[in-house]
């Protein structure tokens, strides 16, 4: 039967009209374009594709990664905006710029209705980035042209940057079944491993932990200074600490890493793949889960970026980085830092001169 009522035609383009936008528009994309990147001649930045052939010639006193279609470039020493052709769209007239970015506003009365969304939403997307018209630095919000906005927008909560925060649960066991015997004083935690039944308790007797089952057999001694379970995988695993040395052990008890690291700190990474930051003798390095070393300890020090990858520095405080997919950079920079996804990693030389480096070591820039 042919549709034939004005409301329900209207209904229907709009459905359609929304499911194309949906398909189509991130709304909510924070992440940048990494077709481009930065790219430096000398004193002069411009965009190379992945390939590192230059698709914007560098002419730019300072350029940022694309958002939404706009990268932030600094020229005769203020910043303004180009696209994706090496346009200027926004002039350069800003003290400062950051990134564009979606936000939103709640919706007036006047908005109109372009798509079925807009029929059970109080929110209105648009696309904003902070700016300064001023030296002393008063940040304003400006739209896609340039114009300053009358406010700023509401930032959405999925996109706020992660800054590797660490969420910490508390589980409260019920062990009023066991009674304080002269074996413990309090169970701290407990655990199961694969295909057992048994049931493996973390305790303290006095100052020292240790760890029984359900028979009360010790499995592992009361002499450690403390005890923790890690997650490693399937099998459980628990991190101890005896005279300032740490160690891992299986939770069976038997020994896994021996006890004789001053650090050991277990990390959780973008590739889903867990690591270990080992210190020994004074000199830091990273070993997997199949304890192998995959990044020898000859560093002051090792930690862990958010983005992806390791950044190691050296006593001489020169530094490196480690990428997932097993490539090193030298510590010879001045700092590193990863770009998010953790596939490239932008470098300051000893010199203060900046740069992209992928890894699969290949240098976005040319003295």
């Amino acid at each position: 039967m042919p549709i034939t009522n004005k409301t329900t035609i209207m209904k229907f383009k709009i459905l359609i009209l929304s499911l194309l936008v949906a398909f189509t528009i991130p709304v909510f994309g924070q992440d940048a374009d990494m077709s481009l990147i930065p790219y430096r001649q000398g004193d002069k930045w411009g965009f190379a594709g992945t390939d590192r052939v230059i698709v914007i010639k560098p002419e730019y006193e300072e350029v940022g990664f694309f958002y939404a279609g706009y990268a932030v470039a600094k020229k005769g020493g203020k910043y303004g905006y180009i696209n994706k052709k090496g346009k200027v769209v926004i002039p350069f007239k800003f003290f400062n710029a950051k990134q564009f970015r979606y936000g939103y506003f709640p919706k007036g009365k006047d908005d109109k209705i372009e798509t079925a969304d807009d029929l059970e939403t109080n929110e209105r997307v648009v696309l904003f980035a902070g700016a300064s018209l001023r030296a002393d630095g008063y940040e304003i919000c400006i739209n896609e042209k340039g114009a300053t906005m009358p406010k700023c927008p509401a930032i959405p909560e999925n996109s706020a940057p992660d800054v590797n925060k660490k969420t910490t649960v508390t589980v409260v066991s019920n062990y009023s079944t066991i009674q304080k015997s002269d074996l413990f004083d309090k169970i701290i935690s407990d655990y199961k491993m694969p295909g057992a039944e048994d049931s493996y308790y973390i305790a303290t007797r006095g100052d020292k932990y240790g760890v029984f089952n359900k028979t009360f057999e010790v499995i592992v001694p009361f002499e450690y200074s403390k005890i923790e379970k890690i997650d490693l995988g399937v099998m459980p695993y628990i991190m101890v600490e005896k005279d300032g040395l740490k160690g891992i052990m299986f939770g069976n008890g038997s020994l896994y890493m021996a006890i004789e690291n001053t650090r050991l700190d277990n990390v959780k990474a973008t590739d889903g793949n867990n690591y270990l930051i080992f210190t020994k003798d004074g000199k830091t390095g990273i070993k997997n889960t199949r304890y192998q070393v995959v990044v020898e300890p000859l560093y002051s020090d090792i930690v862990y970026d958010a983005n992806g990858g390791f950044v190691l520095t050296m006593n001489s405080n020169f530094k490196g980085f480690y990428f997932l997919n097993g490539n090193i950079v030298e510590a010879k920079y001045a700092d590193v830092n990863a770009v998010k996804g953790g596939e490239y990693v932008m470098i300051e030389t000893q010199t203060g001169k900046k740069g992209y480096l992928n890894n699969n070591m290949v240098e976005f820039f040319e003295e």
